[in-house]
């Protein structure tokens, strides 16, 4: 009985310690998954949003180039306008 409680009295903080130990240690452990739980649902959403935010970009790439591409047309028809319209003043002028 004497050696059970020397025993105690020698190794009973350390004891205290690993039980402290491992207890903070289980239920740090349970945190840290409802942690990265939410930080996995919030990774998916900002997924999302970034998906959406480049279907955006590409939309409006189409549209500017296909507003480019008819402002091209509008040009060079206008630019064949004066033309035409240079050679009949030059005309009239001779």
């Amino acid at each position: 009985m004497d050696e059970i409680v020397n025993l105690i009295f020698n190794y009973g903080g350390t004891v205290i310690l690993a039980g402290l130990f491992i207890y903070v240690f289980f239920t740090d452990r349970k945190d840290n998954m409802q942690v990265l739980k939410e930080l996995s649902s919030s990774n998916h959403n900002i997924a999302e949003s970034l998906n959406l935010l480049k279907t955006s970009i590409n939309n409006n790439t189409a549209e500017y180039r296909q507003h480019d591409e008819r402002a091209i047309k509008q040009f060079s028809s206008i630019n064949e306008h004066l033309i035409r319209i240079e050679d009949k003043i030059d005309k009239r002028g001779e």
